[in-house]
C-alpha cells in the first residue's frame, strides 16, 4: 500500500519498488505538478557489472530516497562538447552510478489534494539524445514540468554512454546495447510504478529526437521492448541509416571493444580481457572522443538479442513490435549547425575535392554510399569553385544521411509493412526554430536545425518567457498540445492526414505561419531517389560460404565490385592450431559483410621494419583471419548489363613479409585499381610466424600451415570465381618477396596440381641453394622442440603432450618470432613434406614438379640497398672488412653451404677494404644476391631449362620517389619491392603523391601483368629468358623499354 504526507506544504512520498521517493511540488502555469527526481531504477553498474545489462535493485532502498535533487550524469566528455551545446550543459557530477530517473505528474493517485486526482494520465517517457556519446536527464531542457501541465505524465532515465554503455564483448556479460537495456529496465519500472504517481501503464508513449530517436526506432524493432509501449514519436532519426546493413554488426563491434583494450593495455587474447576493463580505475579512459574536431557517434549493435535483425529483414518478415502508432519527422535543414562537428572539411575552405572526400569518408561508417552519384546529385547547381556554396551543399548532405532519410525510411517501411493490425503512422517537417535555439546552435539564418522542436515541445519558451517572442511563446503551446494530444489517443492535430495514404506519401508542414500546408511526397527526389541507393551500390553474391554483400566502387570511371573477408575457412583455433586449414563445415546463415576490412593474422606489428609502417594499419589481430578479398569488374548476376561478359582470367596474390607478417588488409594491397584492366584480382589472409609454419612431425601438425591456407583459398577461388565473373581455368597466382616464395613452392608442391596456370615470381623463391632446403623436416622439429620449452611445454613428452600444451596457450602473441629487435628472422617453408615433398634441385631433375605453368619472374635491380640494415646487425654499425665477413659466415646458419671465403673474395674485389660506406654497399649487394636475385634467376632457369615452354625475366630498374623514401633506400638505387605500389596502382589512387612518370609507369606495369594474366605474353619487346641456351632478361624502367640484357647475372650467380 502506498503512503503519502505532506511534509512541509510542497512535499509529497510515494512508496515504489525502489523504496520511499519523497518529490515537490511545484507550481506551474497555475497548475500543481510533483517533481520526483533521481530515482534509482537499477543496481549500480560498477566493477562486474560494467558493460552489463542493468540489474534491477535488489532491494528498496531503507532510507528516503530524496527526489528533489538532481543526481549524477552518466560517464561522458563534457569537456568536448559541441560548442552550440555548451548553454545547455551544467557543472552536475558524473558517475557511473547513474541509472535513475525523473518524473513529473499532476496526478500523483493518493494525493491528499483532491484537485491532482482522476483518471490515470498517458505517460510520456522521454529518450535524450547526443549520438550514444553525452546526454543527460538533468539538463535543464529536459526538465519536464511544462509538459506535464497538458494532463500527461512524463518520465526520462538516464542510460549509459560511449563503451560503458554500447562495447559488445562476444558473451552474455557484456552483449552490448547496455545502453538500450538500461532503457528497457526503465521501462520495465515505469510499467510497474507509474500507477503510483498517476499514470497509465497501457498509455505509455516512447519519444525522443537524434540519439533518442535512434532508441526509440531500437524498441520498435527490439522483440525485448514488446509490449511496455503503445505509442513513439520519432524526432530526426532511426537505427535505418540504409536498409541492407547495419552501421555496426557483431563483428565489427567486438573488433573495436578489442582495440579499445589493446589501448588500455588489457590483452585482447587472453579470455580475461573484459575483467580487466573492469578493473580500469579512471573511466575517462572510456571516453570515445577521438578528435576534438570531430564528433564520432556510437552504434547499437546488430545480430544481438536486443537487436537480431537489420531493419530491412525485420521490416521483410514483420519482426518488429506491431501495432505501435507512431508520429516521425524531421527539421527542415536537419545538417544546418551539426555538419560543422562531425565533418572536419566543412571547417576549412572547401573544394569539390575535399567535398568528395568527406562524403567517401561517410561511406566508411554508413557503407556502400555510391559517392560519384550522391555527389552528382547535391553539386548539381552549385558553383563548385565556390566554398560556402560547396558547405550549403554538404550540410544538407549530411542532414539527409544521418537524420532525414533515415527517419522517413523507417516511419515508411512501417507504413508499407502490410500490418495485420492497422497502425497509424503520421510525418511531419519542422519548419520553424525559436531565435534562441538559432543562437545557440549556430544556425544559419533561414534555416532550422537539427533540435529545433526540442525548446518547444518541453515549453521552454513557457519557463522563460521574457527569452522569447510571443509566437515562439504561442507555437511552444501548439506544439505541446500536438505532442501530448498524440500521446492521448494517436492524433496530434485534425488537420494532418496518415503518412501513406492511398500509395501518396503526405507530411504535415509544422509551422506557425501556416498550420495547414501538407507537403506531398516531399522527400522523393533525395531519400527515395539518391539514399535508397545508397544502397544501390550493394552487390549480393551466393557462394560456398554463404552470401556475401559487397559493393560497387567507382575506380577511374569503371565500375568495381569490392567483396572484402570472405571466411573461407573454420577459424583455425583451439585443435585446428598448426593444423592445415578446414573448409567452412556449412555456409554461414547469415549475410556476410563483404564491405568491411577484417583481421590481420597474428603477428609482431610492434617491431614492423619502419619503412612497412606507414603501410600498416591497426586493425585487429586475431587467429580467425582466414579470409580473402575479392575486386571484380564483371560479377556475373550483377543487374547492370554494362559488368557482364565472358568471364574474366584471375590474379591471385600473395603477400610478402618474410612469412612472419603481412595482410590482405594494407592499403598496398588494394586491388581495385589493377581489376580495371579486365582481370578479377584476389587477394588471401595465411598464417605467419610459428602459427603458419611450425613443424610438429605428424598429420596434426605437418607444417608449412601458411602455405597450405592459401592452397585452400586457391581451391575456394576455383570453386567460386565464376560467381564473381572470373574464369577459373585462367588463374595467375602473384606475390613479391615471401608471396614469391610462396609461388614458388606451389610450383613445385604435387598438392597445387592443376589449380593455376600462370605464375608471376617478384624477387624470390624458396631456392636458396641448389642441394639443399632452408629448412628440413629434421631442423624445423628442433626449432618446434625448442619453442615449446621457451613456453614451458615439456618437449619430451609425447608428441600429443608438448602439441597439445601448445595448442592450448591462450595468448597466441607469444607465438611471435621476432627474437631480436635489431634483425629480422624469417620463418621458411618446411621440405620433406606432403607439401614439399622433394627440395628444388630433385624436384627439377626427375620433374616431379607442376609441368605446363607458364611463369613470369623478376628482381629488383638493388633488392638489398635497404632491407639488409634490418637483416644483417653488421650493417647498423661502422663495418670493417672483419665484420663483414662475420656477417657472411652468420649466413651460413641459415642459408648453409655457403662458400665464406669465395663469397667475400667476390663481393669485396676493387673494394676499399678500410671504408665502411664501401663495405656497406658490397655487403648489401651480396645479400640481396644471395636472398632474392640469384634464387629467382636460379629457379627460373631450372624451369626454362627442364621443359617449362614459358618463362620470362625481367630486372625492375625505376623506383618511385615516394617508395624510395618509405625504404629508406639510396639514392640511384632499385629497392627491394620497388614494384609493388607500380602493379597496384597506387600512383593511380594517390596522384598527388606521384610524379607524372610515375603515374604513366604504373598504367605500363599494370598493363604487362595483367597482359600475362591474359595470354603469357606480357611486352611485345620481351624474349624468352633461355632462347637457344642465351639468358635474356628485359630491363624495365620508362625511359627504355626496349632494353633487353644478356646473362645479367651470369659472373655472381655462377
Amino acid at each position: 500500500m502506498t503512503v503519502c504526507c505532506v511534509c512541509d506544504g510542497n512535499s509529497i512520498d510515494v512508496n515504489t519498488s525502489s523504496g520511499s521517493v519523497r518529490g515537490q511540488t511545484l507550481h506551474v502555469l497555475n497548475r500543481k505538478i510533483h517533481q520526483y527526481l533521481n530515482i534509482p531504477y537499477a543496481e549500480p553498474p560498477l566493477g562486474p557489472l560494467r558493460f552489463t545489462p542493468p540489474v534491477p535493485l535488489k532491494a528498496p532502498k531503507q532510507t528516503l530516497i530524496d527526489g528533489k535533487k538532481p543526481g549524477n550524469h552518466c560517464i561522458q566528455d563534457n569537456l568536448h562538447i559541441p560548442e552550440h551545446l555548451k548553454d545547455m550543459w551544467d557543472n552536475i557530477a558524473m558517475s557511473e552510478d547513474c541509472l535513475v530517473l525523473n518524473i513529473w505528474t499532476p496526478n500523483v493517485g493518493n494525493s491528499s489534494d483532491s484537485e491532482g486526482k482522476g483518471v490515470l494520465k498517458p505517460v510520456m517517457f522521454s529518450i535524450y539524445s547526443g549520438g550514444f556519446i553525452f546526454g543527460s536527464i538533468f539538463k535543464d531542457m529536459y526538465n519536464g514540468s511544462v509538459l506535464a501541465t497538458n494532463d500527461v505524465v512524463v518520465v526520462s532515465a538516464n542510460y549509459r554512454l560511449g563503451p560503458l554503455g554500447f562495447l559488445y564483448g562476444g558473451d552474455e556479460t557484456a552483449p552490448g546495447n547496455a545502453g538500450l537495456y538500461d532503457q528497457l529496465l526503465a521501462l520495465k519500472w515505469v510499467r510497474e510504478n507509474i500507477h503510483l504517481f498517476g499514470g497509465d501503464r497501457d498509455q505509455i508513449t516512447l519519444f525522443g529526437y537524434s540519439a533518442g530517436s535512434w532508441s526509440v526506432s531500437a524498441h520498435i524493432l527490439s522483440p525485448l521492448s514488446k509490449g511496455l509501449f503503445k505509442r513513439a514519436i520519432m524526432q530526426s532519426g532511426s537505427v535505418m541509416y540504409n536498409r541492407g546493413k547495419p552501421v555496426l554488426n557483431t563483428v565489427e563491434a567486438l573488433k573495436t571493444a578489442k582495440q579499445m583494450a589493446r589501448r588500455l593495455n588489457c590483452s585482447e587474447f587472453d579470455n580475461k580481457w573484459l575483467d580487466c576493463l573492469r578493473a580500469v580505475q579512471d573511466t575517462n579512459h572510456f571516453i570515445v572522443w577521438t578528435n576534438v574536431s570531430q564528433l564520432r557517434w556510437q552504434h547499437p549493435v546488430f545480430g544481438t538479442h536486443f537487436l537480431p535483425f537489420v531493419p530491412k529483414n525485420a521490416f521483410k518478415t514483420q519482426s518488429f513490435n506491431l501495432g505501435i502508432e507512431v508520429m516521425a519527422g524531421a527539421t527542415k535543414d536537419e545538417g544546418n549547425a551539426l555538419s560543422y562537428s562531425r565533418i572536419p572539411e566543412m571547417n576549412v575552405k572547401l573544394t569539390e575535392q575535399l567535398f568528395r572526400k568527406a562524403v567517401s569518408d561517410l561511406s566508411r561508417e554508413y557503407h556502400n554510399i555510391d559517392v560519384d552519384k550522391v555527389c552528382d546529385h547535391y553539386l548539381n547547381g552549385v558553383h563548385t569553385t565556390n566554398s560556402s556554396q560547396l558547405k550549403a551543399a554538404l550540410s544538407v548532405l549530411y542532414g539527409d544521411l544521418e537524420f532525414t532519410c533515415p527517419t522517413y525510411h523507417f516511419a515508411k517501411s512501417l507504413a508499407t509493412s502490410g500490418q495485420s493490425v492497422a497502425t497509424n503512422v503520421y510525418f511531419y517537417r519542422f519548419n520553424f526554430i525559436t531565435q534562441l535555439t538559432s543562437h545557440q546552435r549556430n544556425c544559419t539564418d533561414g534555416h532550422v536545425c537539427h533540435g529545433a522542436a526540442i525548446d518547444l515541445y518541453y515549453g521552454q519558451p513557457l519557463r522563460y518567457p521574457s527569452l522569447y517572442s510571443k509566437t515562439e511563446y504561442d507555437f511552444s503551446i501548439d506544439v505541446m498540445k500536438m505532442w501530448t494530444d498524440f500521446a492521448k489517443n494517436g492524433k496530434a492535430h485534425e488537420v494532418w492526414p496518415q503518412f501513406w495514404d492511398k500509395s501518396v506519401i503526405r507530411v504535415k508542414d509544422l509551422n506557425p505561419n501556416d498550420m495547414l500546408l501538407i507537403l506531398k511526397n516531399p522527400y522523393e527526389s533525395t531519400c527515395d531517389g539518391v539514399w535508397m541507393c545508397c544502397v544501390c551500390n550493394s552487390i549480393d553474391v551466393n557462394t560456398s560460404s554463404g552470401s556475401v554483400r559487397g559493393q560497387t566502387l567507382h575506380v577511374l570511371n569503371r565500375k568495381i565490385n569490392q567483396f572484402l573477408s570472405i571466411p573461407y575457412a573454420e577459424p583455425p583455433l583451439g585443435p585446428l592450431r598448426f593444423a592445415p586449414p578446414v573448409p567452412l563445415k556449412a555456409s554461414k546463415q547469415i549475410l556476410i559483410d563483404g564491405t568491411k576490412l577484417g583481421n590481420h593474422c597474428i603477428q609482431d606489428n610492434l617491431h614492423i621494419p619502419e619503412y612497412l609502417k606507414v603501410m600498416s594499419n591497426s586493425l585487429a589481430m586475431s587467429e580467425d583471419c582466414l579470409v580473402l578479398n575479392i575486386w571484380t569488374p564483371n560479377v556475373a548476376n550483377s543487374s547492370d548489363s554494362k559488368g557482364k561478359g565472358g568471364l574474366k582470367p584471375v590474379m591471385f596474390f600473395i603477400y610478402g613479409g618474410g612469412f612472419i607478417f603481412g595482410s590482405i588488409f594494407k592499403d598496398l594491397y588494394n586491388g581495385s585499381v589493377l581489376a580495371t584492366n579486365g582481370v578479377v584480382v584476389v587477394s588471401a589472409n595465411y598464417r605467419v610466424g610459428p602459427l603458419g609454419f611450425l613443424y610438429g612431425g605428424d598429420e596434426t601438425t605437418p607444417g608449412n600451415a601458411g602455405l597450405y591456407d592459401q592452397l585452400l583459398a586457391l581451391k575456394w577461388v576455383r570453386e567460386n570465381i565464376r560467381f564473381f565473373g572470373g574464369d577459373r581455368d585462367q588463374i595467375t597466382i602473384f606475390g613479391y618477396s615471401s608471396g614469391s616464395w610462396s609461388v614458388s613452392a606451389h610450383i613445385l608442391s604435387p598438392l597445387s596440381k592443376g589449380l593455376f596456370k600462370r605464375a608471376i615470381m617478384q624477387s624470390g623463391s624458396v631456392m636458396y641453394n641448389r642441394d639443399r632446403p632452408a629448412l628440413s623436416a629434421v631442423e624445423a622439429l628442433i626449432k618446434a622442440k625448442q619453442l615449446a620449452r621457451r613456453l614451458n611445454c615439456n618437449e619430451f613428452g609425447n608428441k600429443c603432450t608438448w602439441l597439445d600444451c601448445l595448442r592450448a596457450i591462450k595468448d597466441p602473441n607469444l607465438f611471435i618470432v621476432w627474437t631480436n629487435v635489431s634483425r629480422l628472422v624469417w620463418q621458411h617453408p618446411v621440405f620433406g613434406t606432403h607439401f614439399l615433398p622433394f627440395v628444388p634441385k630433385k624436384a627439377f631433375n626427375t620433374r616431379s614438379f607442376n609441368l605446363g605453368i607458364e611463369v613470369m619472374a623478376g628482381v629488383t635491380k638493388d633488392e638489398g640497398n635497404a632491407l639488409s640494415y634490418f637483416r644483417i646487425p653488421e650493417m647498423n654499425v661502422k663495418l670493417t672488412e672483419q665484420l663483414f665477413r662475420k656477417a657472411v659466415n652468420n649466413f651460413n646458419d641459415e642459408y648453409h653451404n655457403i662458400d665464406v671465403d669465395k663469397m667475400c673474395d667476390h663481393y669485396l674485389k676493387d673494394i676499399d677494404k678500410t671504408n665502411s660506406s664501401q663495405l656497406k654497399g658490397a655487403l648489401s649487394s651480396l645479400y640481396g644476391d644471395l636472398e632474392y636475385t640469384c634464387p629467382t634467376y636460379h629457379f627460373a632457369k631450372s624451369l626454362a631449362t627442364n621443359g617449362q615452354k614459358v618463362v620470362y625475366f625481367y630486372r625492375f630498374n625505376f623506383q618511385t620517389q615516394l617508395t624510395a623514401r618509405q625504404r629508406n633506400c639510396a639514392d640511384g638505387h632499385v629497392c627491394h619491392a620497388a614494384d609493388s605500389n607500380l602493379m597496384f596502382g597506387q600512383p593511380l589512387r594517390y596522384p598527388s603523391l606521384y610524379s607524372k612518370t610515375e603515374y604513366d609507369f604504373s598504367i605500363e606495369v599494370m598493363k604487362m601483368w595483367t597482359n600475362f594474366a591474359k595470354n603469357g605474353k606480357a611486352h611485345e619487346v620481351w624474349p624468352q629468358f633461355w632462347d637457344k641456351s642465351v639468358i635474356r632478361v628485359k630491363d624495365l624502367n620508362p625511359n627504355d623499354m626496349s632494353l633487353i640484357l644478356e646473362n645479367p647475372y651470369e659472373s655472381t650467380y655462377n
